[in-house]
């Protein structure tokens, strides 16, 4: 991230839990919700092992922790680690920057690789990308990834709703269209599925495509 970016994160760690929670409509309309579909979709058991990127302040991994997860948490901000570790001693926390150096151990792989309004930040080749490295190298085999965000059904529900919400929307962030990142991680060879949860909140459930063994 820029130095900008890391500022203003590292800024906003104080308040973020109010930002998300306490203010109704766009982005962060169903935020909770949103939280609990990921938790829903990833199945989560005992001894699963997940890792949470872009962990924040800890919102996501607290529910799967309580579920039992083994965790370790990925985020760029020195001070949303630090909100994380007072919520969670137990997770393991790793300082890394999807947009630089990913500082976790090529041998380490997941059975879920979770993520709670992080990749709205990249752009829709960038996202896949990062998910297919995902895929390819820290999941484990029958493993998916399981992504909550900003998100829209269609790029059209998409140019509505940054008609209707235009004072909020962030000309420099890179919201979902559904219709369009289906489509793109599908050429990747990854199998998406969709639920919207909010008018404005969607969660993916990516897996890699089953290989033909003829």
């Amino acid at each position: 991230m820029s130095e900008k970016r890391t500022k203003l994160f590292d800024e906003w760690a104080e308040t973020y839990d109010d930002s998300v929670t306490k203010v109704s409509g766009f982005p962060f309309e169903g935020y909770d919700q949103v939280l609990e579909t990921i938790v829903r979709l990833t199945e989560p058991s005992a001894g699963m092992t997940v890792l949470d990127v872009g962990i924040g302040t800890g919102n996501l991994a607290g529910r799967l922790t309580a579920a039992g997860c083994r965790v370790w948490g990925m985020d760029f901000s020195t001070r949303m680690l630090a909100k994380a570790r007072e919520k969670l001693p137990g997770v393991e926390l790793i300082k890394a920057d999807l947009a630089g150096d990913w500082p976790i151990d090529v041998d380490l792989t997941f059975d879920r690789v979770v993520s709670a309004y992080v990749f709205h930040e990249f752009d829709c080749e960038t996202k896949v990308g990062y998910l297919r490295r995902f895929a390819d190298q820290h999941l484990a085999e029958h493993g998916r990834l399981v992504i909550g965000d900003v998100s829209f059904r269609s790029v059209k529900a998409r140019r509505e709703a940054h008609r209707q919400w235009e004072g909020a929307w962030d000309e420099d962030e890179h919201y979902w269209a559904a219709d369009r990142a289906i489509e793109a991680l599908g050429r990747s060879g990854l199998v998406v599925g969709y639920t919207q949860v909010s008018f404005c909140g969607g969660v993916y459930v990516i897996e890699p495509a089953p290989v033909d063994r003829g």
